[in-house]
């Protein structure tokens, strides 16, 4: 199941119309639209109420590891360098108010650009000085709704996309305008959705023991941390669904022998490039 989640009516009725969904009426306390494919939950705005309703909706379901969820929105970009309309895919989200970081697993390849979020109780304006934005990305709604979906969900299974809106000039904004920046990137992020979900094969069995054992021997001779093994992991599943042969990594990096961290999270990091970068 995918799992949505929007802030607000606007954003998701062109969901709900591009993929058919229908209300689920069991769940009163908020709107839940769902196919046999697809969960879609308004949220509401603000971090407490987004992260509330992420909760409760959650904390009523199954959810699995072959699951993923996407918090999906418009925000506002601190700078020119993103254009009204772009497509961002959070690699690093930041509460204002905790000042909590979270780093969401960029393991899948896409064709998105990617940025950093900030999330604020306040709707940010140009008033705000800049200087005090950490983000290149705001919102209300993205640190709570992140937060909250950990409780359910491993970190490799969250994924939070917004659309540039505006550049804090947020008085422009109409819910005409909304949906019509969504509906224009309806299809590339339907598309992204049939490939994220593809990749996250959860508790399937992908590999041979053989191939299970020259796994666990780079872990052993890189000395990766359990955080490191666990993304190295999930860079292999991600290079065999994509039909690819893992033979020649194992070959390339099972007799490499590293004689401290340092060295090998280069090693890694050299390995990580070449499995997304193929």
């Amino acid at each position: 199941m995918i799992y949505i989640a929007v802030a607000l009516t606007v954003e998701a009725k062109p969901l709900i119309t591009y993929f058919k969904l229908k209300k689920d009426n069991e769940i009163k306390k908020y709107q839940v639209f769902k196919n046999e494919e697809i969960t879609l939950i308004i949220i509401g705005s603000g971090i407490m109420q987004g992260a509330i309703a992420v909760t409760y909706v959650l904390g009523n379901l199954d959810i699995g590891e072959e699951d993923i969820f996407v918090n999906l929105g418009i925000c506002g970009a601190v700078k020119d360098s993103f254009s009204i309309g772009d497509i961002i895919l959070c690699n690093k989200i930041i509460n204002n108010c905790s000042k909590k970081n979270f780093y969401p697993d960029m393991l899948f390849k896409h064709k998105f650009k990617e940025g950093t979020l900030e999330t604020f109780f306040q709707v940010v304006d140009e008033k705000m000085e800049k200087e005090k934005i950490k983000g290149e990305i705001v919102d209300m709604e993205g640190a709570g709704v992140c937060e909250a979906a950990s409780l359910f969900f491993s970190q490799h299974q969250i994924n939070i996309i917004k659309i540039v809106s505006d550049y804090l000039n947020t008085s422009k904004i109409t819910a005409e305008k909304v949906m019509e920046l969504v509906e224009n990137k309806i299809n590339k992020i339907a598309d992204w959705l049939v490939e994220r979900k593809k990749f996250n094969v959860g508790n399937k069995e992908i590999f041979t023991l053989k191939e299970k054992e020259s796994i666990k021997k780079i872990e052993k001779n890189l000395r990766l941390t359990e955080s490191m093994y666990y993304e190295f992991l999930e860079l292999i599943k991600y290079y065999k669904i994509q039909n690819k042969s893992i033979e020649n990594i194992i070959l390339k990096y099972s007799d490499i022998k590293i004689k401290d961290k340092r060295e090998g999270k280069i090693t890694f990091e050299r390995i990580r490039k070449e499995i997304i970068e193929f």
